[in-house]
């Protein structure tokens, strides 16, 4: 059954913005290097910039989760071995004038989004819940798709999950003198996302601080989205530059039944209609001196740990709560300086970080041994591996490939 995506509004308040730095002239120069090695291997070649090619690219996911247990050495109960993960709405996009490596000849962009991606018990699989669409051909419709309920063996229960995805390729958008616009957009939603049956746990339950009923939950995660879009936009001198855009929803964390029942919550600080996205990021390039820009934000949260008093969380802070004899780390993570390149001459802008992330282990005392840790679960949240804009100096001057040339290729 299909779902309707909810309103996709951007709201773009008090941004940071990170300045320019000189790393960017490294990755510029060995484009020329990348495009030689990808032609000699028979892949699909990167752009290269001295000849006017351009690339975006994004990816992102919504929630992953991971669990294990298990452990080498003797134990006073029972510990079932397990060890098994999930990512849900997971999407993807590039736009390529070299071709998107992987696609025909003639694809020059990609939209791509999977409902969960589940792995376990030595097998690892897709669920067939998945949407992708390519330009050229180009289509005129979005292509989407929804679900209620996805049952995950291990790992839990995934509430009412949609999508949509568009990938589009034209003169307006990749010409000079054209308007420019959407190259790819994608969504993704997700109702609540219940991970990690504490039934599964097996006796690992038993060494838990809190009990907890059968059926129950150990982390919960509250409905959120995940947008993306890629595109290009118009100069004073009639060529292009281009950008990437994301944006999202931090949803509602629970551990091990929220604050009420002795364990964690974490949620928004402030008010919060439950739709609108409150983290957001847009990296832009225009081919100019000082034209690479990364803006971005991240919202503050707030953190309840049983009847302790309130913890504010902003972006960066890392800490570990000990909840007799229970470990939880959380982590909400800024975009690292480390992996963030804004060329000078404005030609690349990229980046990767933004997430929040929570680690939960259980360790038991071993004689001799000492503390042996016999289960872990792993949660990350609303997190962007790689965005990535790059265009040739002086911005972008090509012209499509017309749509019947490419479904002759």
């Amino acid at each position: 059954m299909t779902l309707e995506a909810t309103d996709r509004r951007r709201v773009r308040r008090g941004a940071v913005k990170v300045a320019a730095g000189v790393a960017g002239a490294a990755l510029v120069c060995s484009a020329a290097g990348l495009q030689a090695q990808a032609t000699e291997s028979g892949t699909a070649a990167e752009p290269d910039q001295r000849s006017g090619e351009f690339r975006i690219a994004a990816d992102g996911y919504y929630a992953t989760a991971q669990v294990r247990t298990g452990a080498e050495a003797p134990l006073p109960v029972e510990v079932p071995e397990l060890d098994a993960h999930v990512t849900v709405g997971q999407i993807e996009s590039e736009a390529n004038s070299a071709g998107v490596e992987g696609e025909d000849e003639g694809v020059f962009s990609r939209a791509f989004g999977i409902i969960a991606s589940v792995g376990g018990a030595g097998a690892e699989f897709d669920v067939p819940y998945l949407v992708e669409q390519v330009a050229l051909p180009e289509e005129a419709d979005t292509a989407t798709y929804g679900l209620h309920g996805l049952e995950v063996p291990i790992l839990g229960n995934l509430d009412a999950i949609s999508g949509e995805v568009k990938a589009n390729w034209n003169d307006d958008l990749v010409t000079e003198g054209g308007a420019g616009g959407v190259l790819t957009s994608l969504y993704s939603g997700v109702g609540e996302v219940d991970l990690i049956d504490i039934a599964d746990l097996g006796g690992v339950a038993d060494m838990l601080p809190i009990e907890l009923p059968a059926g129950s939950p150990v982390v919960t995660v509250g409905a959120g989205q995940l947008l993306q879009e890629t595109g290009t936009f118009p100069k004073d001198d009639g060529s292009l530059g281009a950008y990437a855009e994301v944006s999202g929803r931090f949803a509602d964390l629970s551990v091990l039944g929220g604050a009420a029942n002795g364990g964690i919550s974490l949620g928004l600080a402030g008010s919060d209609d439950g739709e609108t996205p409150n983290a957001w990021g847009r990296l832009a390039a225009t081919g100019e001196p000082g034209g690479a820009a990364f803006d971005y934000e991240l919202p503050a949260l707030e953190l309840h740990v049983g009847d302790n008093d309130v913890i504010h969380v902003e972006p960066g802070f890392d800490e570990t709560f000990d909840l007799g004899g229970l470990s939880v780390n959380l982590n909400f993570a800024d975009y690292r300086d480390s992996d963030t390149v804004l060329a000078e001459d404005g030609t690349v802008a990229s980046a990767s970080g933004g997430g929040l992330s929570v680690r939960v282990t259980v360790t038991v005392p071993v004689p001799v041994v000492g503390d042996v840790e016999v289960a872990s679960a792993e949660v990350g949240l609303l997190s962007f591996p790689e965005l990535s804009v790059e265009v040739p100096q002086g911005g972008i001057t090509g012209e499509a490939v017309p749509a019947d040339a490419a479904r002759s290729l």
